[in-house]
């Protein structure tokens, strides 16, 4: 057992030159063959690794298409393919990766014709997990601010009615958080903050699905305070007949 442990600790550094030889003239053998080939079609090849989803191998490509041409249009489509490359997973590792690369590209690209398709995608990264109104709201948040820039910078895009329907359906989940709250509120008799909640739905978000509750809330509200009102009123005129008597 210990020649053997032993021999292995030989072996095992010339199992890793082995290891990393190949892999390095791999990426040699890659480079060399993308070197004799044109941008366009390293980059229609990698579009076919991605409609293959073959994403590792075409982020391969699309990277050394950005990595060579940083200035060229279609370098930056290329830098874009990278992230999309990253954005087909759902995990949050890979969202995480794909929005840092959206982000950045729509900071260092402000006037390329695709930075509203990467306004969009930074929303996406943020909305493509569940989503839940009784949870942390940031990413609900973060999304939502993604959409609208999107929307206010350019309302022509292609991209614009997409993204105002991202819009309803993340504000229905903010509005949703707001309607748990005052629930919780109405539930212990907190009538006061309760119907701030509410209120700051009807004045926030008109088009909530369960608007008609809120304003029939309301007026139960206001209905509870205003006999809370005529109680203590009822109660200082009676302490002050008392006193005068």
């Amino acid at each position: 057992m210990k020649r053997l442990l032993a021999l292995l600790l030989v072996l095992m550094p010339v199992f890793f030159a082995i290891s990393c030889s190949s892999k390095g003239s791999k990426e040699e053998k890659l480079l060399e063959e993308l070197s004799n080939l044109d941008k366009d079609t390293i980059f229609e090849r990698a579009e076919g690794l991605y409609e293959a989803k073959k994403y590792t191998e075409a982020r391969q490509l699309f990277s050394f298409v950005y990595d060579s041409f940083p200035n060229d249009p279609l370098g930056h489509k290329a830098a874009l393919r990278v992230a999309d490359t990253y954005a087909v997973k759902t995990d949050v590792t890979n969202l995480t990766e794909a929005r840092l690369r959206y982000r950045d590209f729509a900071n260092r690209y402000p006037n390329d014709p695709d930075r509203d398709y990467a306004l969009l995608m930074v929303g996406h990264t943020f909305s493509a997990r569940k989503l839940r109104p009784d949870r942390d709201l940031s990413p609900i948040h973060e999304a939502l601010g993604a959409y609208q820039q999107l929307a206010n910078l350019y309302p022509n895009s292609r991209y614009a009615t997409e993204a105002q329907d991202r819009m309803g359906g993340l504000e229905e989940l903010l509005a949703e958080h707001e309607w748990l709250v005052a629930t919780y509120y109405f539930r212990n008799k907190r009538w006061v903050g309760a119907k701030w909640r509410l209120e700051y739905i009807q004045e926030n978000y008109p088009g909530y699905t369960k608007i008609g509750q809120v304003n029939d809330r309301i007026s139960a509200i206001q209905t509870k305070l205003d006999e809370a009102e005529a109680r203590y009123k009822k109660l200082i005129e009676e302490r002050t007949k008392k006193i005068e008597d």
